[in-house]
């Protein structure tokens, strides 16, 4: 009984190595940097649309926010990623077994660096979802779709800016 109980404690003192995403290695950039600019973004997918509107949405999330600015040249840190990956998975399904419930999935890795330095200060990963059903037809499906992957990177663009900002 006695070594079921040691174990058990130390097991319970070793932790069982669990960190919630937003958290450990991940820290808001350093007070220092007060200006930001948006590098390359690469889009690795077969969705050319999505590179355009997450670099549209960082920029105005971010001028948004007073902590930092969002600028062209000059800036204090660069902002690069990469579109690594989107899905879409079927939730729920119709008659003919046709989906008609989706959750559409973009991640985005991102690097921070400090521009005169040269020096990575954050690097992380996130992943943007939403959801959405199918239309009677194609072109409202395909509308449901774009709207969803619009939704998909907002979802993208506030995971990343709080990790700029809060490093959550």
């Amino acid at each position: 009984m006695k070594a079921i109980a040691c174990i058990v404690i130390l097991l319970a003192l070793a932790g069982c190595g669990y960190r919630p995403v937003g958290s450990g290695d991940v820290t808001a950039l350093e007070p220092a940097i007060q200006t930001i600019s948006i590098g390359i973004i690469k889009n690795r997918t077969f969705r050319p649309a999505i590179q355009p509107a997450l670099r549209d949405a960082l920029i105005r999330k971010l001028a948004t926010n007073s902590r930092i600015r969002v600028v062209e040249e000059g800036a204090d840190a660069v902002l690069e990623g990469a579109i690594e990956g989107f899905g879409e998975e079927p939730l729920a399904f119709g008659s003919a077994d046709t989906a008609t419930r989706l959750r559409m999935s973009i991640s985005f890795s991102f690097s921070v660096k400090k521009r005169l330095q040269d020096k990575v200060v954050l690097r992380d990963g996130v992943m943007g979802v939403a959801y959405y059903f199918t239309g009677t037809g194609l072109a409202e499906t395909r509308t449901a779709e774009d709207e969803a992957a619009l939704r998909a990177v907002a979802d993208l663009v506030d995971q990343v800016v709080s990790r700029l900002l809060d490093g959550v």
